[in-house]
């Protein structure tokens, strides 16, 4: 069933913060089961696409710091699924054993929670698909992880800019074929494109 703009928005509005966790089974058993989780590059724009799509400006901590996020961050939104606010990868600035922690933290949540139901993968337009990137996309395959990517910041780029990148994303995507569902062009300034991630994850 189709839904407008102000129903989508209503349902996102409805929202809370359940707490931060340190692995995937510290998060309390609940009664909703299923959960979509968002992970990118740090830096990538994870917290200010969360707001966007949750119409509030401090569900997320937004931070010029990469590599803020060093939990599972879980968000109820109107008591029918949790969105799931991972910590980035690539983290530069953080020691060889936190680097090592935060990896085993995010791979044991995708692999493993049952409730995971659609990881959105994303991408800084400005920056395009890196090495950490395709290693996290075999790892969703490989976990047989339904994903979407988002391209995010294409206001930052031209028009042409946005559809090389997006063509270029969805040329690599032909080896992802089972688990690659969708991809979004987003901007939270003007909520370009979000839109079309509330509906997908109202779908689910």
């Amino acid at each position: 069933m189709a839904k407008s703009n102000k129903e989508l928005n209503s349902f996102f509005s409805s929202n809370k913060f359940l707490g931060s966790f340190n692995s995937y089974q510290d998060i309390p058993y609940s009664e909703i089961k299923k959960e979509c989780c968002f992970i990118g590059r740090s830096n990538v724009g994870k917290s200010s696409l969360l707001n966007a799509v949750t119409k509030t400006k401090k569900l997320a901590k937004t931070s010029k710091t990469p590599g803020r996020t060093q939990s599972i961050n879980v968000f109820e939104v109107n008591n029918k699924i949790n969105i799931i606010d991972l910590p980035g990868y690539g983290f530069a600035k953080v020691s060889k054993v936190m680097r090592e922690n935060l990896i085993a933290l995010i791979e044991n949540y995708i692999e493993y929670r049952t409730e995971l139901d659609h990881v959105f993968l994303l991408i800084d337009s400005k920056v395009g698909i890196k090495n950490s990137d395709i290693d996290m996309l075999d790892f969703l395959n490989n976990c047989s992880r339904n994903f979407s990517v988002i391209l995010t910041k294409i206001d930052k780029i031209s028009i042409n800019q946005a559809d090389l990148q997006k063509n270029s994303v969805l040329s690599l995507m032909r080896n992802y074929r089972k688990t690659f569902k969708d991809i979004y062009l987003s901007e939270t300034k003007k909520n370009n494109g979000i839109n079309k991630i509330q509906k997908t994850i109202y779908g689910l």
